[in-house]
């Protein structure tokens, strides 16, 4: 049997596994996993039942600590393995001694610097003070071994000083206070020389590349395969033909998806496809789920918000959908109070090319040759209920998302035939969301345009924010939809 790794190779005990094995040359495979979204799947809890990576299979044994890995594939690895994991006791209980610091007293401390300086947006004073202290103390330890030997045991690098390297495996962007410690420097550039390290660090840098471009988070978003002549189909009503239709959503992918706060003044409907505006309301917020009063007091204010906010010379709100977790278990051939549904886990658009003039012809048949002659834009006004906690909304920039990504799904009514677009995955989607977004907040979505120098169509979808709490509130959000006319 072949060793077989379950990681994620940009995570800390991860990248030290695959970067120890390959210096041993030890013969592995790899079955990657998302840190976000795949620890706490079924298939992979019967590997680990803790939930965490990097964990390793052997026939029928199962190996879930890093630094034991390291140590199980150095006596699998033959003459490599043995100078990485010497069999002389006294040394083998040396590297042991180091594995052990390594994972009970370095790595918190380390781990603690590259949470505060890399990926909170504001470092906590109190515990960058606390923990400085300790790494003084630790940095002191190793400068010292460091001054004796040019490895932690010796002349030639070993499991122990892999682990010992992994917690600062981006040191750079750490603020590491080892500006003092001159030996430590140099054992990080020998170690960093090593190829296997070099090698195991190509994730890493591409991943935090996209980091410093703002905070992201990587959850899965459900694309759909296009199938070509096959129609991809969703009934809304009891029908026999609704038994035997390709359905959307087949072709789940793990994305980043970034965290639009920082840049959320540069966002336009009309280049990106969406926009993010405060927009404070004066209806009563126990009101909604009265869909005339909604429609009475609400859509008034919609209408204004956009007249202003957008130019529109008139602006016509059709519909509207208050979003809820709570609805999940509602079919879609429920036809009773289809103002209330859940959100939409789903890569999509509400119009395409087609379907967006046809909806104006239905909805304003006297005036829709005279107002189809002049600029005509769908946009749905996207606004939180409560603070959103749970199944955020994310956008795909549309700057990164060519008309040929987009493919027609059919949506059948009883009364008529609707087209939504739906994409094809393409890994230069970009994708953004505002998380915790409050009710006095929205985001406005271009679902529709008729110029076609500006955005035309926003794919977006509701995802699984794997940064929500389990017990998160239920997000409630209403979407009113609108064309505007310029």
């Amino acid at each position: 049997m072949v060793l077989t790794i379950h990681v994620d190779p940009f995570t800390i005990n991860c990248r030290k596994v695959v970067a120890g094995l390959d210096m041993m040359g030890t013969d592995y495979k790899v079955e990657k996993l998302s840190y976000f979204t795949d620890l706490k799947k079924p298939e992979f809890l019967k590997i680990n039942p803790m939930g965490t990576i990097p964990a390793a299979t052997d026939g029928g044994l199962t190996i879930t600590e890093s630094n034991a890995i390291l140590m199980y594939a150095a006596d699998l690895s033959g003459e490599k393995g043995a100078v990485a994991y010497p069999k002389d006791l006294k040394i083998r209980a040396n590297v042991n001694r180091w594995l052990l610091w390594e994972s009970c007293s370095w790595f918190p401390t380390c781990y603690n610097f590259l949470v505060q300086h890399a990926f909170v947006p504001k470092p906590d004073a109190a515990i960058i003070e606390a923990e400085t202290v300790k790494f003084h103390k630790m940095a002191a330890i190793l400068d010292q071994q460091l001054g004796k030997t040019k490895f932690l045991v010796g002349d030639n690098p070993t499991i122990a000083d892999i682990a010992v390297m992994a917690p600062i495996h981006v040191h750079p962007m750490m603020n590491l206070p080892y500006e003092k410690y001159k030996n430590l420097q140099r054992w990080i550039a020998d170690i960093e020389a090593i190829p296997a390290w070099k090698k195991s660090g190509e994730v890493v840098t591409a991943t935090f590349n996209a980091i410093q471009e703002g905070q992201y988070v990587r959850s899965e978003l459900n694309y759909t395969k296009d199938k070509g002549d096959q129609l991809t189909e969703i009934y809304f009503y009891e029908d026999e033909h609704a038994t035997n239709v390709n359905p959307p959503g087949d072709d789940p992918k793990e994305v980043a998806i970034h965290d639009g706060w920082s840049r959320k003044d540069e966002f336009s409907e009309d280049v990106h496809g969406f926009s993010f505006h405060e927009f404070k309301s004066t209806y009563p917020q126990d009101a909604w789920a009265d869909d005339a009063r909604v429609q009475k007091q609400f859509y008034p204010e919609v209408v204004e918000f956009l007249k202003k906010t957008i130019g529109a010379k008139r602006v016509l709100v059709f519909d509207h959908t208050i979003r809820t977790k709570a609805n999940e278990a509602k079919k879609l051939t429920d036809e009773k109070a289809t103002s209330q549904r859940a959100p939409v886990r789903l890569v999509h658009c509400d119009y395409t090319a087609e379907s967006g003039p046809l909806r104006v012809k239905q909805l304003l048949p006297d005036e829709a040759d005279t107002l189809l002659a002049s600029r005509v834009a769908f946009i749905n006004v996207w606004k939180p209920l409560a603070k959103v906690e749970e199944l955020p909304l994310t956008m795909c920039d549309v700057t990164s998302s060519p008309p040929e990504d987009f493919f027609k799904l059919f949506l059948r009514y009883r009364d008529r035939t609707g087209e939504n677009y739906l994409m094809r995955y393409s890994d230069a989607h970009k994708w953004y969301y505002f998380p915790n977004m409050t009710p006095d907040q929205c985001i406005l979505l271009k679902t529709y345009e008729s110029d076609e120098t500006k955005a035309r169509f926003v794919g977006h979808t509701a995802f699984a924010d794997p940064t929500s709490k389990p017990d998160a509130p239920t997000r409630e959000s209403i979407e009113i939809r609108t064309i505007a006319f310029f």
